[in-house]
């Protein structure tokens, strides 16, 4: 059997310089140590995964499909963030799983991806779970009190009365709402459309512009009471940014036509239209909050310029076709879906 060294006998057989030098070893050893404890742990935390909104901030790019969704070929796509239907077909029954969705999380090179969820809160859509059929029959005189016109451009969209309270169930105040169904399926956050409604409705009602921004804040309190971090990010409606709580409460925003195709697709707007939405949108990124812009363009010369011009901003620049059938890998159209 092995004796162990009488360290008491050692210490006494050392001299005064030998006592130093044991002291200033043994700090060094502990130095070292302490060196190879944090280096571990700060790889550990560059390693894991930075919260939601940190990861949002971060974000080079972005990609923003509404049908005919595909996961696999979703979680293919090297963008940093992307914007999808909860479901693959907008119906609850073809809603994607949480499985689904934090598949989605990852980009093929291992790291974090944001994913959000498209959800109109400005309009109503004949093709979701909560539509009746009977509302569109005999005028609207069946439909509920919130139901506005239908949209002209988009047949099937009915403009919402957003303020009233049966409408607000729907989405995020009722049992099992819509918002509720975004957040058990795992999405990181929601990309809010419509929110420009309010510009639509300030006729009718001269509360509309500040309603909106009660919305948008009283769901944002109530995702984050069920799920802390999740991500809010709403777009157009720019307008809104000028206010300092609304502002606060969300995590970033979308604009979609920033330079062309605001009167007429593919055609240049109106400059100081433009300088105008800029000066609102950078309210965001001068807070650290990025914003997505996305331009519905095929000319490469033109989708060359808008990108330069949108970079210039701080903004992050996505190229689609408007109807958001499948995600552009870079900026060009794949002709070969076109075939």
């Amino acid at each position: 059997m092995r004796r162990g060294v009488d360290a008491s006998r050692l210490r006494k057989g050392m001299g005064p310089m030998s006592r130093i030098h044991f002291v200033l070893c043994c700090a060094l050893l502990l130095t070292v140590a302490g060196i190879i404890s944090n280096g571990t742990a700060l790889a550990q935390v560059s390693a894991g995964d930075l919260r939601p909104a940190q990861l949002l901030a971060q974000a080079k790019s972005w990609g923003y499909q509404l049908q005919n969704l595909d996961p696999d070929e979703l979680a293919a796509v090297p963008y940093d963030v992307i914007v999808i239907d909860y479901s693959r077909t907008g119906s609850d029954d073809q809603a994607l799983t949480a499985t689904e969705v934090n598949r989605l999380k990852r980009k093929p090179d291992g790291s974090r991806r944001i994913v959000l969820a498209y959800l109109s809160i400005g309009e109503a859509e004949t093709y979701r779970y909560y539509w009746r059929w009977y509302w569109g029959w005999f005028f609207g005189l069946l439909a509920p009190s919130w139901r506005g016109p239908q949209n002209r451009e988009w047949r099937g969209n009915y403009g919402v009365r957003y303020w009233m309270d049966d409408w607000q169930k729907i989405i995020f105040k009722g049992e099992n709402s819509y918002l509720d169904r975004i957040i058990k399926n795992g999405f990181d956050g929601v990309y809010l459309d419509k929110v420009d409604e309010f510009a639509d409705m300030t006729t009718r009602n001269p509360d509309a512009r500040s309603q909106m921004i009660a919305f948008v804040s009283a769901l944002a309190v109530h995702a984050r009471a069920l799920k802390p971090g999740f991500l809010i990010v709403p777009q157009n409606g720019e307008e809104l940014l000028a206010d300092n709580d609304y502002r606060a409460v969300i995590d970033g925003a979308g604009k979609e036509d920033l330079l062309f195709g605001e009167s007429k697709d593919n055609r240049p707007n109106d400059p100081q239209s433009i300088d105008a939405n800029v000066r609102l949108l950078q309210l965001l990124t001068h807070a650290g909050k990025p914003v997505f812009a996305v331009e519905y363009l095929d000319s490469p010369d033109k989708i060359a310029a808008a990108r330069k011009r949108l970079l210039g901003y701080g903004f992050i620049p996505y190229f689609a076709d408007r109807a958001l059938e499948h995600m552009r890998i870079g900026d060009l159209p794949d002709r070969r879906r076109e075939e």
